[in-house]
């Protein structure tokens, strides 16, 4: 039970992270450059993942396509007794969509990957007397899909809405040697899958006070969770029973309170064709059940972000930005840069990015993950 329990504590943290409703990875078009910033942002695709409204603002006429995402990314999890390292590196879309213009206002469609996992390595722990060594692969995934129509009500007002279908997936497999006065106690195969499906929704609106400033406001929330559910198998095999393995296989539902967003965003036109972008998001409480019915509680938490990008020069534009959050467990830092070669009204971003989660806790995993980054966007 004591391995059961230290699995479940850390694979059940990384399901709910897949499918809270903020994804701390850099996501989106030009706001994956700018540390997660894009609630102020005008005429973006990641418009559809901060706040549609600013598809509203959208001036051409023209349709765009748009597909962004990382290469040679790399995760790490790891702690004071375990280090779960990548198994391989991949190019995975972070966001790929078309914007349409309509004689009522700019429509969109999208499908984003805003976090990807996939992770293996070794783990040991101990309880009391018994030492256990754990061999453990874990994949997990967020994807969404959905449409987005933004339109202006004035020059200096416009409002949009996102909406679509969110699915968070994990697995995780997992084979454990337990021994205890230096023998083998038993090996252990723990195989774990947990699928979440939701219909999510996000509204916002853009105002401009003044002409070199947005401001924004967007509300992201799953109001209907399609499926919930996650299956737990567990093999048993003691040394002093070699003829017998006992398995137990359980299913529970481990979503009970799903989280939802609030974000407050202010873009400035500065001097010397500076943008700068400043973003506050509210996650809100959530929870989970484990396979015994316990039910683990995430507080509710603040991210910090504040995003640059420079317009002065017409072929090629420099961003970066940065955002930062703090947990009971942990402190998230995540710093994003690169520039965009502009042609018209085309254009192609190259950068990277690096994120870090610092445990507060000695028995939290500490995650770090960096990696290269593409987004191009075509008009037609």
């Amino acid at each position: 039970m004591f391995l059961k329990v230290v699995l479940f504590t850390w694979v059940a943290s990384v399901a709910s992270s897949a499918f809270a409703i903020y994804f701390p990875l850099p996501a989106g078009h030009r706001e994956a450059f700018m540390g997660n910033t894009g609630g102020a942002m005008e005429a973006s695709p990641g418009n559809a993942l901060y706040n549609p409204a600013g598809l509203g603002f959208r001036s051409t006429n023209k349709l765009s396509l748009s597909v962004s995402g990382t290469a040679l990314t790399s995760h790490q999890m790891k702690s004071n007794s375990s280090d779960l390292s990548p198994s391989d590196y991949s190019v995975r879309p972070l966001l790929a969509s078309g914007i349409y213009p309509t004689e009522w206002g700019t429509g969109a469609v999208f499908v984003a990957s805003p976090m990807m996992l996939s992770l293996d390595g070794l783990m040991n722990t101990q309880g009391g007397s018994y030492n256990s060594s754990t061999l453990t692969s874990l994949d997990s995934q967020l994807l969404k899909v959905g449409a987005a129509f933004g339109a202006a009500i004035s020059d200096s007002l416009s409002w949009g809405v996102s909406a679509g279908l969110q699915v968070g997936d994990s697995r995780t497999h997992s084979y454990n040697k337990v021994s205890t006065g230096g023998s083998l106690y038993a090996t252990i195969f723990t195989e774990t899958e947990s699928k979440m499906k939701g219909v999510f929704v996000l509204p916002g609106i853009q105002i401009k006070p003044a002409a070199n400033w947005t401001l924004g406001l967007s509300a992201q929330f799953i109001p209907v969770m399609l499926e919930s559910k996650a299956v737990d198998y567990t093999a048993v095999h003691a040394v002093a029973t070699p003829n017998t393995v006992n398995e137990e296989t359980v299913s529970y539902e481990p979503v009970k309170q799903s989280p939802y967003y609030l974000r407050f965003a202010n873009g400035f036109n500065l001097l010397a064709g500076n943008d700068l972008f400043v973003d506050v998001t509210y996650t809100s409480e959530s929870s989970m059940r484990d396979a015994d019915g316990v039910v683990e509680d995430e507080k509710s938490f603040v991210v910090y972000s504040v995003g640059w990008r420079n317009k002065s020069f017409e072929s090629w534009q420099p961003m970066a930005g940065y955002s930062q959050s703090s947990t009971d467990n942990s402190t998230n830092h995540m710093t994003s840069a690169g520039v965009a070669m502009v042609r018209g009204r085309s254009e192609l971003i190259l950068g990277g990015y690096y994120m870090a989660s610092v445990p507060n806790d000695d028995n939290v995993f500490e995650y770090s993950s960096y990696g290269f980054m593409f987004s191009s966007n075509v008009a037609y």
